[in-house]
């Protein structure tokens, strides 16, 4: 940018500070100056919002999975389905503040967040309803994150789509495939490959349906006996290669006393599905 061009910025933003400072000297006081500008309404919305964790009731969780698994094909794709399955039994068991929430929030997860294949959309949408059921603000506790990030990894390690939803379904018995990975991009690709479907077809959306049905059904197992005290964090043990890879890039726990020489890494994904193997590599 140039020096005219940023005077001219500087100008304009100058004249919409004095236009906004005339609104509220002139045109509107008080409550009624808030209002105009937007803000009431939310501020009083806020007050009526309890801080979290919120409530959790006991759920079926062979319904939010049905829920999940019907909400794909008519509430449109994978977030929405984890989402509502479980906001909407919440709405209906725990009612406020659950029913504060909007029902299409996670609308834009579908097809791994707006169709770029990044997150699964039904483990974003079932997140965050596990972060406000779960989350208590201590960092020595992070409760949210070991569900979560035990949700993830139980996911990539799955042969979707299971047959638990199959009494819903016209095509049962679909071909399974590991998802391997967390990513829509990994999880979808290569399902669709040894199907040889693509990702229009009614077999892929039949998958991803079940799919959804599967992540809800669940979450809402691990949250039932989370809130019973029965929920134990399993540790993660990846396999020898990856073993190794995160032993020298972690950090993590579960590798001690392995200790780590760059920790320039996070996850606990695969490693073997981006990078070589460096143990076959030492090998030689």
């Amino acid at each position: 940018m140039n020096e005219g061009d940023d005077r001219s910025g500087l100008s304009s933003r100058r004249t919409v500070l004095k236009e906004s400072a005339a609104l509220l000297l002139g045109g509107a006081t008080g409550a009624t100056a808030v209002t105009a500008l937007g803000a009431s309404p939310a501020a009083s919305a806020s007050a009526d919002v309890p801080p979290l964790p919120w409530k959790w009731v006991r759920l079926d969780p062979l319904e939010a999975g049905r829920r999940a698994y019907r909400f794909y094909r008519t509430k449109g794709g994978c977030g929405t389905a984890s989402y509502l399955s479980l906001l909407s039994l919440l709405k209906e068991k725990a009612g406020h503040p659950w029913t504060t929430l909007p029902d299409m929030m996670m609308a834009h997860a579908a097809a791994g967040f707006g169709g770029h294949g990044t997150l699964c959309g039904a483990l974003a949408g079932a997140s965050t309803i596990i972060n406000l059921a779960t989350y208590t603000g201590k960092s020595d506790e992070q409760q949210n994150n070991q569900i979560i990030d035990r949700l993830f990894w139980w996911y990539a390690e799955q042969d979707f789509p299971t047959e638990r939803f199959d009494d819903l379904s016209p095509l049962k018995k679909q071909v399974k495939v590991r998802a391997m990975s967390p990513l829509c991009h990994t999880s979808v690709s290569k399902w669709t490959v040894a199907a040889g479907a693509t990702i229009k077809s009614d077999a892929k959306i039949e998958r991803c349906s079940k799919v959804a049905g599967e992540v809800a059904y669940t979450v809402t197992l691990a949250l039932n006996e989370f809130f019973d005290g029965k929920w134990k964090p399993p540790v993660w043990k990846p396999d020898k290669e990856v073993w190794h890879c995160v032993g020298c890039h972690g950090p993590d726990a579960a590798l001690a006393p392995q200790k780590a020489m760059n920790w320039n890494q996070q996850g606990h994904m695969d490693c073997l599905m981006c990078h070589a193997d460096h143990t076959k590599a030492a090998a030689r």
